[in-house]
């Protein structure tokens, strides 16, 4: 009678020692993943024009604080603020970002804030304004 007690109990501990995962901040709760660069704008003969991306593609991660790290989880010249189809989000790490020996050492003059239009499976990110250097990703 005492082991299936046991057991029992033990369960229950298990199941309320489980971790949840993180949930997202609702204004980038449709962002939150891994997208892969597709492309990127030009402009050829006074018209924009999307140019495929040749090669190994690239991706950013945005972690559910809105944290923005590459493929290998290593954090990139992100913006701490950013705008998602026009509502500003400030970015607040809620847990550390990693600087592992795997992470490049970079030197940042990045972009204040960035502007992320979302449709759907696919972002449109415009960098630095006013260059207005777009690049499309889709969702992974």
């Amino acid at each position: 009678m005492k082991t299936p007690l046991f057991s029992i109990i033990l369960l229950f501990v298990l199941v309320a020692c489980e971790k949840d995962s993180p949930k997202p901040d609702p204004e980038i709760k449709t962002i939150v993943g891994k997208w892969k660069h597709t492309a990127y704008e030009k402009n050829v003969n006074g018209s924009n024009i999307w140019v495929p991306i040749d090669g190994e593609p690239n991706y950013i991660v945005f972690r559910y604080d809105g944290v923005i790290l590459d493929s290998n989880g290593c954090p990139n010249c992100a913006p701490k603020s950013y705008y998602v189809n026009g509502k500003l989000f400030e970015v607040i790490p809620k847990e550390a970002i990693s600087n592992s020996s795997q992470c490049p050492v970079v030197d940042c003059i990045g972009c204040t804030t960035w502007d992320i239009d979302q449709f759907d499976n696919e972002l449109i990110v415009t960098l630095c304004e006013p260059s207005n250097t777009k690049s499309k990703y889709i969702r992974e």
